[in-house]
Order: structure tokens, then C-alpha cells, then sequence
């Protein structure tokens, strides 16, 4: 048998299916089917199938592919922990280079044609607007050639680069879905490849939008497609890290079939792209006792400023004050610090002020959101900026909560 081979066995009266890993003259190394990696003693396991061959040498380019149509799928790696892979014969994570593998490790994918393209192997702290606006190109590029995307990115700022690109493009002819993985495909309990099997089948919806595609539950049984706009990571390393906030997901993945669970944008005609960002927008998160020179320091000379306030969308007097001063050459928006709810400046005396000062309430929008949003409107709509970040461009603001 080689390395990667699926195989079934019995293991003490019981049937399973797995990936064969090694074998010496006492022990196999089996990777289940659950994720997880037993080694067992020889004489105690049958092997009593094995199916095909590894397809490390699948050619899998583009140019030579005759086939095209919605089951074009092009993978874009960018770094992170699910743009690496486990060399069996080594041992060692190594970053991907060549997604053939997948063909062996991730089931229901054969009607499918995948392609794969590196960009870049970077952590996700690093990512900024020039990658964006690379990714974007890209994305666009390989649509207009007739495929869906997935996007390999780590999970850290996921949300961030979802955002951007749903801005970005303003109509699309395929899904762009970004997935990651919570942990390295070496780890037993790895969600990177049920994280693509859900990613791989969403990408025949006809979704014109920007979405994340991660587990919906701790399980391996659900991967939830959340809109680009909406979603957050909610945990810093559960595998149910990421959330649809105050909605529900797009659709729900289990075991090559599709659930729908709410409405969304159908694919459009045409690639629309504008990729400009405006890199002068800051977010200042506030908390008690924090200095007006602090403040005065964050946000002077800045284009547009996304305050993070307390509940309904609160901060002290002080901040008032130095928001007034300068409020004719910065652009002020308040978003809250909950997770949940809106903000609402016309419950308190506090938020009456605020108003007064200028800043202007951005309902539920979550503030990684709005960042990016004002980053994109800033550098292409500056004459109706204020208006068009009030605006519901991408679902990123609720209409149940328009106070």
C-alpha cells in the first residue's frame, strides 16, 4: 500500500475506513475517518480493501481542462494553518504547493474540477489592503474565466478580508468563499478538510457574494457558509470559531448535501470590481478612564474613525469633547463593543451628545466591518460616503434593527 491510499479494515470485530499512513514490521498508522490517527499492532487488524491509487501526479492546470462550467472551482492559497499539509513519509507540515491531494483526503469531491493557484504564504496578522486589493484581482480573474473561489486564509483576520472583498465587488458571477482551519491537517483532530469538503460544494450555489465556509459545530458532521459581512470569530481556537451575528448562516454542508437557511444574493452577469482602498481609517476601541490625549492621538489626521463605544454606543465626556474639536476634518462612527444588538444614541443623554458631536450611529454594522467598509467607500464614493455608510450595500447591516 502507499502512503495516502484509502483503505478499509477490520479492528477487532469492527469495520472502519481510513487513510493508510505507514507500516513497519510490527505496527500500521492509520488516519480515521473521524481525523483522528491510531496505530495498532498488525496481527490485530485485516485490511480488506483498498481503493485506487494516490493521485499525486492528477493534473489538475487549467489550461489543459476541457471542461468548464459551475464545477470549476480555483483554489487560492494565502497562508495560514489551512495552507499547510502533513508529509506522511516525513512527517513534517509543509506549506501546499500542489492541492492534488485533496482528491485523496476529502471526500465527494469528484465531480469537481479543482485548480490552484499559490498567492502568498503568509500569517493572517499580515495581511493588509495591498492583499486585498491582490486577492480581488485575482479572484476576478479566474471568474471571468468561469470559477468559483475558494480562498485558503488563516482565521485571525478572516473576517476582515471576507469584508473587503465583499465590498469590492460590487456584483460577481461565482461564489467567493474563504476558508481556514483551526488546526494543522497533522492533527488528529484537524477540521481543515471538512472545512474544504463544505467550501468545494457550496461553490456550485449561485451565490454573488463574498462568505466564510467553517464548522458549524465542534462535531465533524456541519460546515456553516456565513456572509462575508456578518461573520466573526468567536473563539480564539475551537473549531466552531466563527458566527453568523444577530442572523442566521447562508446554508449549513453535511455529507454532500446542501441546506439552504437563508435568502442571499443570486450571482450576477458580470465581475464587477473596484479595488481602491482608503488605508487612513483607524478603529479606536473605548474604555474607562481613557485619555483625551490617548484619543487625540489615534485619531487626528485620520479620514474616518469607527469608535467602539460601550452598549448602545457610549464614551465619556472627555472623548466628547475632543470629538467636537475635530469633527469638521475627521468623519466619527459608533459602533458598539457587544457582540449582539445595535447601537442607539438617542436613549441616553450621553448619546444625544454624541450626536451633537457629529457622530453618526451605524445601527448593528460589527466594526471590523465598518472599517473595512469606509476604507472602500472613502477611496471610490467620497462624495456620498456619510450616506452610503448608513446604506445596507452587502447585508452588513440588519433592517429588523434600523434605529
Amino acid at each position: 500500500m502507499l502512503t495516502g491510499q484509502k483503505i478499509e479494515f477490520s479492528y477487532k470485530d469492527n469495520d472502519y475506513n481510513g487513510i493508510f499512513i505507514s507500516s513497519d514490521n510490527e505496527k500500521t498508522t492509520i488516519k480515521l475517518d473521524n481525523g483522528y490517527n491510531i496505530t495498532v499492532k498488525n496481527e490485530d487488524i485485516k485490511i480488506k480493501n483498498v481503493y485506487g491509487n494516490i493521485q499525486k501526479n492528477k493534473d489538475i492546470q487549467m489550461k489543459n481542462v476541457e471542461k468548464h462550467g459551475k464545477n470549476n472551482v480555483y483554489i487560492l492559497t494565502t497562508g495560514g494553518t489551512i495552507g499547510s499539509s502533513i508529509d506522511y513519509e516525513t512527517g513534517a507540515v509543509k506549506p501546499v504547493k500542489d492541492i492534488s491531494y485533496l482528491y485523496n483526503y476529502v471526500n465527494n469531491i469528484d465531480d469537481y474540477n479543482l485548480f490552484h493557484e499559490n498567492m502568498d504564504n503568509i500569517l493572517s496578522e499580515n495581511v493588509d489592503s495591498k492583499k486585498w486589493i491582490n486577492f480581488a484581482r485575482k479572484a476576478k480573474e479566474k471568474m471571468d474565466n468561469n470559477s468559483s473561489i475558494i480562498i485558503f486564509h488563516g482565521t485571525d483576520t478572516m473576517q476582515y478580508s471576507a469584508a473587503a472583498l465583499s465590498f469590492m465587488f460590487e456584483d460577481q458571477t461565482n461564489p467567493i468563499i474563504f476558508t481556514g482551519s483551526q488546526r494543522s491537517s497533522d492533527r488528529p483532530s484537524s477540521d481543515a478538510f471538512l472545512n474544504i469538503e463544505g467550501s468545494i460544494h457550496f461553490s456550485s450555489m449561485d451565490v454573488g457574494e463574498v462568505c466564510i465556509a467553517m464548522h458549524s459545530d465542534t462535531s465533524d458532521n456541519n460546515i456553516s457558509l456565513h456572509r462575508g459581512v456578518r461573520a466573526r470569530k468567536m473563539h480564539t481556537s475551537k473549531r466552531d470559531a466563527f458566527r453568523t451575528i444577530d442572523n442566521s448562516e447562508i446554508a449549513i454542508y453535511n455529507n454532500g448535501k446542501i441546506k439552504i437557511n437563508a435568502g442571499y444574493k443570486k450571482t450576477g452577469k458580470n465581475n464587477i470590481l473596484n479595488d481602491k482602498l482608503n488605508d487612513n481609517i483607524s478603529i479606536v476601541y473605548f474604555y474607562p478612564g481613557m485619555r483625551e490625549e490617548d484619543f487625540y492621538n489615534m485619531v487626528y489626521n485620520k479620514y474616518a474613525v469607527i469608535i467602539m463605544g460601550t452598549g448602545l454606543g457610549h464614551v465619556s465626556e472627555n472623548i466628547i469633547k475632543v470629538i467636537k474639536k475635530l469633527s469638521r476634518d475627521v468623519y466619527f462612527f459608533m459602533a458598539s463593543q457587544c457582540i449582539y444588538g445595535g447601537v442607539n444614541l438617542n436613549v441616553y443623554s450621553t448619546g444625544r451628545e454624541l450626536l451633537k458631536a457629529n457622530v453618526i450611529p451605524l445601527y448593528d454594522m460589527l466594526a471590523e466591518t465598518a472599517m473595512v467598509k469606509a476604507m472602500y467607500l472613502s477611496a471610490n464614493y467620497s462624495d456620498n460616503f456619510v450616506n452610503l455608510m448608513k446604506t445596507n450595500l452587502r447585508g452588513e447591516i440588519n433592517n429588523r434593527i434600523l434605529w
